[in-house]
């Protein structure tokens, strides 16, 4: 068809503009850039979720390849470029650019510098805990689903979400004419936010914000002022000023040094960096002689050293003024609504908008169990009814042509359904048993129950907000953690020097158990300092490390096969009394054949001090601290041939050593006697051994402890000795030692440990099949050195004590 004058309709521009762009910008504006605010997700983050929700990439389940979810994805349903997917799902991995990450992921995924991730090719992915718990009950009508861009699939409109993923990692996007920007908040504040406008949904924004005091950023840092987070919070639009955590400490040859550990969010540390170089260079920033970016994977450390005669106080607060180590973030808190419109809310709005969510979703399960529970009850009350008729039922079966035959009879006969009658004809011989009968009456009973509690949910909307309320206090206390980010009084804006503004220094316990879970717990500050200590588990696990340390320190961990590794306190899992922790290997790659054997706290100020290692075979080594601060590899000590280490200390180098060995042995010698040697040494002797024998524990002896201490044994067989330490008289090192009393291995077994007590002090002695008791020192009376001592454990057949703790 050519085109001529009549085909063609002219109108004015002002008219068809808007008109023709009306739809894109609708499209990008609910489709593409701003999310959803009852799941916090955007399409793209909401399809990638539910791929791999289809595809089952399961935290229980191996790693699968990013390019397997790339393709799913944008195949059936985001037709938009695997860049797009695939760079949503990196950002959805990164620590430092999601405070909860959603996707768990394996390879090269960028870095904090602006390092782009590998190839989807080689990384891979899969789901974290909490991006599965988004699409939890999805398969229980949930939600509403619509069909895909081609019309051939459905997907979600909006994920379950239980808890309230839109304020928790926040998000950001822009639109036409609009803008989102909403930023990160502190998974276990938000909870309780939502928890206290379940409770009171007239709770004023005051209240609201004693539980949530602000955004809570992946980086860290500070927050200066809260005149802008109350304004975001009650019309959704504020500003936010953030610093970077600095602090001014004294470095080498009289020149202090800014210690930079926490930069703000989305800020790119190697731009940084090089923005601060470039200052100095220019003379704009005076008094600084050098930058050195020292991070590892223990955290951020850029060091800005400031010359001899410059005031580091100034130049702190010019870093502050010309570089982004303060930033400002503009919260704009658009979000689509349930109704499908773009708008700005408030916290109590968002609140809202999730609890209402979160209501229809438990109700809309409920729903979807009722009416499978009212199946099930359906289905046994005919085969009930097949079973007390057993006999005609299977004449009437036998009598019938063909099946549809049979199961028209069965209807006919006993008034059943057509799902009761196929059931009937589905049934196995085995349960025509009279156990089978009262199975199924029993089942039917229990299915009862559970229609009369659905039901009374349904009919009561306060359960339905008590059940909200028990999901969202499970996922907080599961996977919620610290605050991150301090939030500072405007007042505070010139106090640049934050060292003073340390997160508040608390003791601490960690606790290790056989099977390789840590936790730390507050250090008990009343009555006993082991009170309420749980040293055995259900599943046989028992507690095998102790120490109290500070929640600044940093936890140097000794493995029997030589090696180290190190990680800050504050990062272990708290834990509650009686829970078992987290997994040893989620904090450094320990090998399932290594074993921790020594857990040491160390602060900044302690390179002035020097491990001491003991190895099974006797020998002994000295290594400055200094030696492992910034160790490239993890081999801490040289062994021979089968050696293992036994015990690490942490020494001033004035202390003493006693080592006891399995036959009953014990040696005493000064530390001074083994000279200083660098890390990965063999060693020197410090106990000659007879053949078969080895190294059982060791002590480390402080000078002030020398007489107002003794020394326990604990042999296999559960016999305690408590003997003066003053009846071992330092010697040589490299002797045999002398008896700590009768060993044998029938009578009382070989020894498997020692420790230095005093009057108030208990031990814990564990066996092998997990029981532990517990043994008060005062209780035990000192003995010679030549006694054998009192058996304080029973031990049946070979269940022998294995460690004291």
């Amino acid at each position: 068809m050519s085109m001529t004058e009549d085909n063609i309709i002219q109108r004015p521009l002002e008219e068809v503009l808007p008109e023709s762009f009306l739809g894109y910008s609708k499209h990008v504006i609910l489709q593409r850039a701003v999310p959803d605010v009852r799941d916090g997700l955007k399409p793209v983050h909401r399809r990638i979720l539910y791929s791999m929700d289809e595809i089952g990439m399961y935290t229980d389940k191996p790693y699968s390849k990013s390019a397997r979810l790339v393709g799913d994805c944008m195949g059936k349903y985001h037709p938009h470029g695997d860049s797009s997917i695939y760079e949503a799902a990196v950002r959805m991995a990164q620590p430092w650019a999601t405070r909860y990450p959603m996707v768990d992921g394996q390879g090269n995924f960028g870095s904090i510098d602006g390092d782009n991730a590998a190839a989807m090719r080689y990384t891979e992915m899969r789901m974290t805990h909490l991006s599965q718990l988004m699409t939890q009950d999805i398969e229980k009508n949930t939600v509403l689903f619509k069909e895909n861009y081609d019309q051939r699939l459905k997907e979600p409109v909006v994920l379950p979400s239980p808890f309230p993923n839109l304020l928790v990692n926040g998000g950001s996007g822009i639109a036409v004419g609009m803008m989102s920007n909403i930023p990160p908040h502190n998974l276990r504040e938000v909870i309780a936010g939502v928890i206290q406008q379940i409770d009171d949904p007239e709770v004023s924004l005051e209240e609201l914000m004693e539980k949530v005091s602000g955004p809570d950023f992946p980086t860290g840092g500070l927050i200066i002022g809260s005149e802008g987070i109350t304004s975001a919070y009650k019309t959704g639009r504020g500003k936010v000023t953030m610093r970077g955590k600095a602090a001014i400490e004294p470095g080498k040859n009289g020149k202090s040094q800014i210690l930079i550990t926490e930069i703000p969010y989305q800020v790119n540390k190697s731009t940084l960096a090089a923005k601060i170089g470039s200052l100095s260079d220019s003379g704009k920033i005076e008094g600084i002689s050098d930058v050195r970016d020292e991070s590892d994977r223990e955290g951020i450390r850029l060091v800005v050293e400031c010359r001899k005669d410059a005031d580091p106080l100034l130049v702190l607060r010019l870093l502050y003024k010309h570089t982004q180590l303060e930033d400002t973030f503009g919260i704009i808190n658009l979000v689509i609504t349930a109704n499908g419109t773009p708008k700005v809310l408030g916290l109590k709005e968002i609140n809202a908008a999730f609890i209402e969510h979160r209501r229809i979703v438990v109700t809309k399960r409920t729903e979807f169990d009722l009416e499978k529970a009212r199946l099930r009850a359906h289905i046994l009350e005919g085969l009930v009814i097949a079973i007390n008729n057993l006999d005609e039922v299977i004449a009437l079966i036998r009598g019938s042509k063909n099946p549809s035959l049979a199961k028209a009879a069965l209807m006919t006969r006993f008034e059943l359904s057509e799902i009761q009658a196929q059931a009937i004809l589905d049934m196995k011989l085995q349960n025509l048993t009279n156990f089978e009968l009262d199975s199924i009456k029993a089942d039917h009973a229990e299915v009862l129950k559970l229609i009369a509690h659905y039901e009374s949910i349904l009919a009561d909307v306060n359960k339905v907000y008590e059940i909200i309320k028990k999901e969202l206090k499970e996922i907080g206390d599961k996977f919620g953690d610290d605050r991150r980010t301090l939030i500072l009084p405007e007042e505070m804006r010139e106090q640049v020097d934050l060292s003073s503004l340390e997160e508040p220094e608390s003791p601490i316990q960690v606790l290790l158990t056989a099977q390789g879970f840590i936790k730390r717990t507050d250090l008990p500050t009343r009555g006993r300092k082991d009170a309420g200590l749980v040293c055995s588990f259900k599943d046989g696990d028992t507690l095998d490390l102790r120490l109290n340390c500070s929640n600044r320190d940093t936890l140097y961990f000794f493995s029997r096969s030589g090696k180290f590794y190190t990680i800050k306190a504050k990062t272990v899992l708290e834990g509650k009394n009686k829970d078992k922790g987290g997994p040893l290997t989620n904090l450094f790659p320990l090998s399932p054949e290594d074993k921790v054997v020594s857990i040491l706290p160390l602060r900044d100020n302690s390179e002035d001090l020097c491990f001491v290692f003991v190895t099974k075979e006797g020998q002994v080594m000295r290594s400055p601290v200094s030696d492992f601060a910034h160790a490239r590899s993890s081999e801490a000590m040289g062994l021979k041939g089968d050696d293992t280490v036994v015990k690490v200390f942490l020494s001033d180098g004035e202390g003493e050593l006693f080592l006891a060995a399995q036959n009953g042995q014990g040696i005493r010698f000064a530390e001074a006697e083994i000279n200083p040697m660098g890390r990965k040494s063999r060693g020197v002797k410090g106990m000659t051994l007879g053949n078969g024998d080895g190294i059982a524990d060791a002590l480390l002896i402080a000078k002030e402890e020398e007489s107002s201490r003794d020394l326990v044994m604990v042999t296999q067989r559960g016999f305690l000795k408590r003997t003066s330490l003053d009846d071992y008289r330092p010697q040589g090192r490299a002797g045999k030692g002398i008896a700590m009393g009768k060993v044998d291995l029938i009578g009382t077994g070989y020894v498997v440990g020692i420790a230095a007590v005093q009057e108030d002090d208990s031990l814990n002695i564990i066996q092998e099949n997990g029981t532990a008791t517990k043994v008060e020192i005062k209780d035990v009376k000192t003995e010679l050195r030549t006694k054998a001592g009192s058996q304080w454990v029973p031990v049946l057949l070979n269940d022998y004590v294995v460690r004291i703790v």
